[in-house]
């Protein structure tokens, strides 16, 4: 009886290699858990939303540093995710009227390619990371997927509550962010995940070396 709650805090021990690790890893949970209450919230919350994405790009560059960011997927990655900030940002504070639609669109398929690029690079690490990122390449894929066929298929695009935002992105009145929601809170259940790989030392770059090495 004893061994179990020692067996389950174990999982939760930091082995992260460096200090850059331990610091991206608390950051990317916090961010990620803001981002996921943030998304449960109608009130624009500006502000919030602003320290929310901030955090989380600082989270990721560590998080970067930590995987190799000379890698071509990671800064690929990275330059998807700086991109979908940037039209996110432009939501918040605030564009010229039927332009919205088009920034978060461009936001939730840039947001998924990151993921998308990120899960790829895991699938070179060895068996926890890679099972990650099997599952990120799915998800992110079969978003992506949708995004592409929602254009043409309007039975797909109601089920997944992106009918309205492609009829914003072609200069509509939208109130409704379901399909942003969505893409929001799987990046965040990712980055959630990504973040213990972290605080368990399993991005290193220098492991990823070893790894390779041993074959």
């Amino acid at each position: 009886m004893i061994g179990k709650p020692r067996s389950m805090l174990s999982i939760l021990r930091p082995h992260a290699g460096s200090t850059n690790a331990k610091i991206a890893a608390i950051a990317l949970a916090v961010s990620a858990l803001a981002t996921i209450i943030l998304t449960h919230r109608a009130e624009p919350l500006s502000p919030l939303r602003i320290l929310s994405l901030a955090l989380m790009t600082f989270a990721l560059w560590a998080f970067c540093d930590e995987m190799g960011l000379r890698k071509p997927l990671n800064r690929a990655a990275f330059v998807c995710f700086s991109f979908s900030v940037g039209s996110k940002f432009g939501t918040i504070l605030g564009v010229a009227s039927g332009m919205d639609g088009r920034y978060l669109l461009a936001y939730s398929a840039l947001l998924m390619a990151s993921m998308l690029f990120w899960s790829v690079a895991f699938l070179h690490r060895p068996a926890i990371p890679k099972t990650l990122g099997a599952i990120g390449v799915g998800a992110s894929l079969a978003t992506i997927l949708i995004v592409v066929v929602g254009h043409v298929v309007i039975g797909v695009a109601a089920l997944f509550g992106l009918q309205s935002l492609l009829g914003a992105s072609a200069g509509a009145a939208s109130n409704d962010l379901t399909f942003v929601n969505f893409v929001e809170r799987l990046f965040a259940a990712w980055s959630g995940v990504a973040a213990w790989l972290l605080w368990r030392g399993y991005t290193s770059d220098g492991a990823s070396r070893l790894s390779e090495d041993g074959h």
